[in-house]
């Protein structure tokens, strides 16, 4: 039996928690035991107590404190780790001996991380790594740089300068320098478990996709009648304004609001809204709908896309925003902004119920997603896993 530790650095909620989770149950299953160090510790201890499994804290990024910093441009993965404070040398080595003495701690055979550069980085050398991710959260590690995929604009600090600061920490704890930023992720194991219409990097990778963590997602034909699926956290729609848009338009719905107060569950709750109070299960969900609203998030969007639902978002950070994006350029999203309007929304969600040109490519997606081989990277990782012990 080997000791796995599954670390999850960066991200809102539980969005990477519950990829690795299925990781996690198959190795357990194998006999392994396994940890997680995570971010959100209450959250991660909440999703994860019934399974017995252990839970620390993940060092935790404090973002630079600088007033603007969260409305400058996040052109690149390396914007995204200059915005988390990776520019900052003392930051960064106190973050580096957080990571490193964490992994000598917990005695790992092996890690597993998703979105967690820092931890890729601390680990370098010390134990056996896979990188897991969706595209935004994978970049491909053979680059020279990031390119500027995510948003337009001005990069925070040159790149040069960033991999300057990592290769100043590693040399100080005797590891060897990188050669060049992206080269990370280059660990013993890297997999991008997601489907090519979600991936930004797409014409930049030189290893396959293994397809997406979930299961049970398959192809399904629209429900006679219109019905709308509502899976996000209560923040992103702000004033309940999908809610009050699916009221308005009269439509049947199964609605899961996390972290809603019960007053909220209870107003909206009648014969034609299902208010759930835990998460549903998408293999039901998804194929009796017709249009999903969610913010974004990498795991959700690929389950529509392999069921074959038009969707609405509303993402509310550089992942979800780019995930909107590629989607709404493949023509099965519409991406809004959470100050949108009663009237505005209320709109949106008309046209996405009853057009038939985007629910017909979103089936096609689905259709061809169908064909490919997409269902065998839980396999893949834990085999590997298994390699390395």
């Amino acid at each position: 039996m080997a000791r796995i530790l599954f670390g999850s650095e960066f991200g809102a909620n539980l969005g990477h928690i519950y990829p690795m989770l299925r990781i996690a149950d198959l190795l357990s299953s194998r006999g392994h035991e396994v940890i997680f160090a995570a971010r959100d510790v209450p959250k991660t201890h909440q999703a994860l107590k019934d399974r017995g499994y252990r839970v620390v804290q993940a060092p935790y990024w404090i973002n630079p404190s600088h007033p603007d910093i969260k409305k400058s441009a996040t052109p690149s993965y390396a914007d995204v780790m200059a915005r988390q404070g990776f520019i900052h040398k003392e930051t960064l080595e106190g973050m580096f001996a957080a990571w490193s003495n964490l992994v000598t701690l917990l005695k790992a055979d092996v890690i597993i991380a998703d979105h967690s550069p820092g931890l890729s980085l601390a680990a370098r050398g010390m134990v056996p790594m896979i990188n897991i991710g969706n595209g935004f959260t994978l970049p491909p590690s053979h680059l020279e740089t990031y390119p500027p995929i995510i948003s337009e604009g001005k990069p925070l600090i040159a790149q040069s300068r960033i991999l300057d600061v990592f290769n100043d920490v590693l040399q100080m704890n005797g590891r060897e320098p990188l050669s060049h930023l992206p080269q990370i992720f280059d660990t013993e194991g890297q997999y991008v478990c997601t489907v090519p219409q979600l991936d930004p990097y797409v014409d930049y990778r030189s290893s396959n996709l293994v397809g997406p963590l979930e299961q049970s997602l398959d192809f399904a034909p629209l429900p006679k009648r219109p019905h709308v699926f509502l899976y996000m956290a209560r923040e992103a729609g702000r004033n309940n304004v999908a809610l009050d848009a699916i009221k308005r338009l009269g439509v049947t719905a199964t609605v899961f609001l996390r972290d809603a107060p019960e007053k909220t569950v209870s107003a909206y709750a009648s014969t034609k809204i299902e208010m759930l109070r835990a998460p549903a299960d998408f293999s039901e969900a998804l194929p009796k709908s017709t249009v999903v609203i969610h913010s974004g998030g990498g795991g959700t969007s690929t389950s529509c896309l392999m069921t074959g639902r038009v969707q609405i978002t509303f993402p509310t950070h550089s992942e979800t925003m780019l995930n909107s994006k590629l989607m709404a350029l493949n023509g099965v999203a519409k991406p809004v902004r959470s100050s949108v309007t009663l009237d505005q929304m209320t709109g949106i969600l008309k046209h996405s119920v009853e057009n038939r040109e985007m629910q017909n490519k979103a089936l096609s997606i689905a259709k061809q997603l169908s064909e490919g081989d997409w269902r065998s990277a839980l396999t893949k990782i834990a085999d590997h896993v298994e390699r390395l012990i």
